[in-house]
């Protein structure tokens, strides 16, 4: 099995959103709306305005939560990532989500954004564990969170409706 350190990741940045990633947000979440819906519920109808979407994107930052870009190395926006639950009980653990653009699956991206929030946090050393949650329906983010160092908490299974269908979610878990 690998390691986060033997993983091959391609370069990538992450960055606080900011008022100013506005268009970038609304052209990704616009093209990848569709692809997203399979595995999260739809976004409202704010996320597709340009002057509702900076008002989201404020809200986001005064947040307690984290909510990061990711970008390739020629800038180009390729995902999302975020730490939710900072600051609820327990105090020492946080919930790792995260979105990729639809034609940047299968390049990496999503490990290495794992891969950096994971070491932020560490480097930070208020958090003692990341918990995420994969969709049974999708096998490639069970990989993912795999292929980071994460483990399946067979007991942290729990259903959620999308859609009007129940979706099963797999807990997993990082210690750091």
């Amino acid at each position: 099995m690998n390691t986060p350190s033997d993983l091959a990741l391609p370069p990538l940045t992450l960055h606080e959103i900011c008022e100013e990633d506005a268009l970038d947000v609304l052209e990704f979440e616009s093209s990848n709306s569709t692809f997203f819906e399979k595995w999260v519920p739809a976004r409202g109808p704010e996320h597709f305005e340009e002057e509702s979407l900076k008002q989201v994107i404020r809200d986001l930052m005064a947040d307690p939560d984290r909510f990061y870009l990711m970008r390739s190395e020629a800038g180009e926006l390729v995902g999302r990532i975020n730490l939710r639950k900072l600051g609820s009980e327990p105090l020492d653990t946080a919930e790792l989500g995260y979105r990729v653009g639809e034609k940047h699956l299968g390049k990496g991206y999503a490990k290495a954004a794992v891969v950096a929030v994971a070491d932020l946090v560490r480097a930070q050393g208020d958090l003692t564990e990341l918990e995420a949650f994969a969709a049974d329906n999708n096998p490639a983010s069970s990989n993912v969170l795999r292929a980071c160092g994460f483990r399946w908490d067979k007991d942290g299974t729990k259903t959620v409706h999308l859609n009007g269908n129940p979706l099963t979610l797999h807990r997993f878990t990082l210690t750091l």
